[in-house]
């Protein structure tokens, strides 16, 4: 088949899956920002109405969360009369966009067939998917993760100079989404040092160390273009150095607390030093945590969602899948100096949430960057059974498999009692503005999910008989009334409003 058809196919039924997502997951009441007090989608979409009164000072505060997703968001609000939906859509094609950079990497790293296998594995990543379709900044974090260190290999092919202060602008812009991307910049020194070709920038010299030096003036003054405004705006507004945020050691505190679990959590208790056994058993149990399978939730439960939104079903490429494959294939591809950069760029995405707090979230530029590793295990594993090397292919499965077995277990419940009460207490509080709202039809959709996720909780039916009763529907509010009495023949507010109900005028 032709490879451009392939690469359309691959792409279009991305966008189909995520679209549909898109479709199903906007009828939640996890997708309207405006609604979700105390989680990240609400603190980016205030922040983002403060700048778009104000684009330079915005809350007039030094920087304390990484700015650039607020103000895309806004400059995608000022263009589509605040539209969520056309946020989501945006994200969604930078989401394909990240896809189609991880087939030109593996391209670029270990063949086309590489490259196509990471981007069919990416375009179903159920995760990605996900978090897609929200008003988070965890899409776009990807996205410039993965341009830039793209980028980077494109100015050493290319060996021009505009290239290499582009690779420094997206740099630029890829701290200002995350700064933790900036713990790159040693194996990048490194990286370059050890790269198979001497000559990698315009500079007429046949030795490495000027091409080194002038790769990585012009590529630092690249990211100074973009970061110095920001730095600039923190010292004039709170008179200190500020470069990007303020946020990192609040983060360190957070996670590396005493009575710290290694998930987001806010701590009691004294800061742990580096010089103490327990930070470093902390360490190796966020180690753990990082590569287990469960998709540790915050701000949205993936597996919550699996279960609500069946087209999610569709997302059949998981975590427990990509990474057992990832490992062996990074660990063939290590032998290459010509990958070292993106090796070390893989395991960098994994030291910052191991040194931070882990979250599904946080993974996903390192999980991007397995799905290409992994890719070149399923090549190499395809490539043997061509040539009838079944010793080889089956040792690598057996080596997946024996880490998927290890890590793949979830923690307990898939979907913790935790979790389903915060959806029960969202969901009530969202449905009653729906209704204030006069969104009828949108407040039966989520009380009948509600309704689906917990059948056995009084609250659930009664919500669905308030909206009924809304609706007009008199008959089924006074069955799901019943329903509620059923399960609780204590609810007081059932007893009451099936006795306003069912009293004749």
């Amino acid at each position: 088949m032709n490879k451009r058809r392939v690469l359309i196919i691959l792409l279009s039924a991305g966008l189909l899956f995520r679209l549909a997502f898109l479709f199903s997951f906007s009828q939640t009441v996890f997708f309207d920002p405006s609604y979700l007090d105390k989680y990240d989608q609400k603190t980016f979409h205030i922040w983002a109405q403060q700048i778009q009164e104000d684009p330079v000072t915005g809350n007039n505060e030094v920087f304390y969360m990484a700015p650039l997703y607020p103000h895309f968001l806004a400059f995608l609000y000022a263009i589509s009369g605040n539209s969520i939906i056309f946020v989501t859509l945006v994200q969604i094609v930078l989401d394909l966009l990240t896809g189609y950079f991880l087939y030109l990497l593996g391209k670029t790293l270990f063949d086309e067939p590489t490259g196509f296998i990471a981007l069919a594995g990416y375009m179903f990543y159920r995760t990605a998917v996900v978090y897609a379709g929200a008003i988070l900044s965890d899409s776009l974090i990807l996205f410039l993760n993965i341009s830039f260190i793209l980028s980077l290999y494109s100015a050493l092919k290319k060996k021009r100079w505009h290239v290499w202060i582009g690779s420094g602008i997206i740099l630029g812009f890829a701290a200002l989404a995350k700064p933790t991307i900036l713990a790159f910049f040693p194996f990048f020194l490194i990286g370059l040092s050890l790269y198979p070709d001497p000559v990698i920038t315009p500079f007429a010299s046949t030795r490495r160390i000027h091409h080194l030096f002038f790769a990585t003036l012009a590529s630092l003054a690249g990211a100074a273009i973009i970061i110095l405004p920001v730095t600039l705006r923190n010292f004039f507004i709170g008179g200190t150095f500020v470069p990007i945020c303020t946020n990192g050691p609040i983060n360190w505190i957070i996670s590396n607390s005493a009575d710290s679990t290694g998930l987001f959590m806010y701590p009691k208790e004294r800061l742990l030093s580096v010089l103490e056994p327990q930070f470093w058993h902390l360490q190796l149990t966020k180690t753990l945590f990082f590569f287990n399978s469960y998709e540790w939730p915050q701000n949205l439960d993936v597996q919550l969602l699996d279960r609500l939104l069946p087209v999610l079903k569709a997302g059949f490429v998981r975590f427990g899948l990509v990474v057992p494959l990832g490992i062996v294939g990074l660990v063939v591809a290590a032998r290459s100096k010509k990958r070292f950069l993106f090796l070390s760029f893989t395991l960098i995405q994994i030291l910052w949430v191991v040194l931070f707090f882990v979250t599904d979230r946080f993974r996903l530029p390192a999980i991007a960057c397995f799905m290409l590793f992994a890719a070149y295990t399923i090549r190499i594993i395809f490539l043997d059974i061509k040539e009838k090397k079944i010793a080889r292919g089956a040792a690598i499965l057996l080596a997946a498999g024996l880490w998927a077995f290890f890590f793949n277990p979830p923690p307990g419940a898939l979907i913790p009692e935790t979790q389903y009460r915060i959806y029960a207490s969202l969901t009530k509080k969202v449905v009653a503005m729906e209704l204030q709202s006069s969104k009828l039809r949108l407040a039966e959709k989520q009380s009948r999910d509600y309704l689906y996720l917990l059948p056995s909780d009084p609250d659930s039916h009664f919500l669905l008989a308030c909206v009924l009763h809304e609706k007009g529907d008199i008959p089924g509010a006074l069955r799901s009334l019943q329903e509620t009495l059923r399960i609780d023949p204590n609810h007081r507010l059932a007893q009451e409003y099936f006795s306003t109900l069912s009293s004749p005028l």
